[in-house]
């Protein structure tokens, strides 16, 4: 992804294709499928900069502090009553996940234990946990932006429905973002914010998506980046996504446990 001062210049982007790999249950895998090119709308566009941060004083700190405190108990509490439904830990290709070259432009690996997604241009991916919808729920998963730089990009896609589209939380090394794209339409914008002093540069970074109603919570390593209320997609499906947003490539993406928890 081009960048100024911020990083990613969607304006750049050129069509990405969205490729739906199939993923099946835990204990249960058909053999792999297909992956299907789905064409899909470039990223919304975002403002060339991030609004500065006002300073922060002494009450402005203890406010933050007690709601981050907050967060971070009722998050707790969440996942305490929350159901484990699927766990990925990329030790095998069990659950059927695509491997191989998908488009002359997408080469997926499972190796030492990740999946690695390496791209040789311009593109975006997602692969679902297809056996069940949710609504309520939570998902994380690892992942490293281990070669490309900024010109990369992991993230969780989740209220997947072909038939409503998808909302997709993107992390990039210096930059994160949620959108909502609608099966017809342009995608809208929801957060979008700078990582910075959450993210580990170079190293496994975790990803979460906690959805409570309408309620969406966006955590990296555990902290709270962002919290959004947005309705307008119920029940889908849950999986992970990569992207490039390099021209010539050099793009690799690792991920590891992915995990996803049932509200209730």
């Amino acid at each position: 992804m081009g960048r100024s001062g911020m990083r990613v210049s969607p304006q750049t982007i050129l069509a990405l294709l969205v490729a739906a790999l199939l993923v099946a249950g835990c204990t249960a895998a058909p053999g792999p499928g297909a992956p299907t090119a789905l064409p899909s709308p470039a990223p919304p566009t975002r403002p060339p900069a991030l609004t500065a941060t006002p300073p922060v004083t002494t009450g402005d700190a203890e406010r933050a502090a007690t709601a981050t405190a907050l967060a971070a108990t009722e998050i707790a509490a969440l996942m305490d009553a929350a159901t484990e439904v699927f766990r990925e830990p990329f030790d095998d290709n069990r659950n059927a996940w695509f491997t191989g070259v998908f488009q002359e432009v997408e080469t997926n690996v499972i190796e030492e234990g990740v999946l690695k997604v390496r791209w040789a241009g311009k593109g975006s991916s997602y692969e679902l946990y297809e056996p069940r919808d949710v609504r309520d729920f939570i998902a994380a998963v690892d992942c490293q932006l281990y070669r490309g730089g900024p010109d990369g990009s992991c993230g969780l896609i989740f209220a997947q429905r072909r038939d409503a589209g998808f909302y997709k939380f993107e992390l990039f090394e210096n930059y994160y973002r949620l959108y909502r794209v609608p099966s017809a339409g342009e995608p809208l914008l929801l957060v979008e914010g700078d990582p910075a002093g959450v993210i580990r540069p170079s190293a496994m970074n975790r990803l979460q998506v906690i959805r409570q109603g309408a309620s969406i919570r966006l955590l990296v390593n555990d902290t709270l980046l962002a919290r959004v209320e947005d309705a307008a997609l119920g029940a889908g499906k849950v999986g992970v996504a990569t992207d490039s947003y390099a021209p010539n490539g050099g793009v690799e993406v690792w991920l590891d446990n992915f995990v996803i928890w049932e509200g209730h």
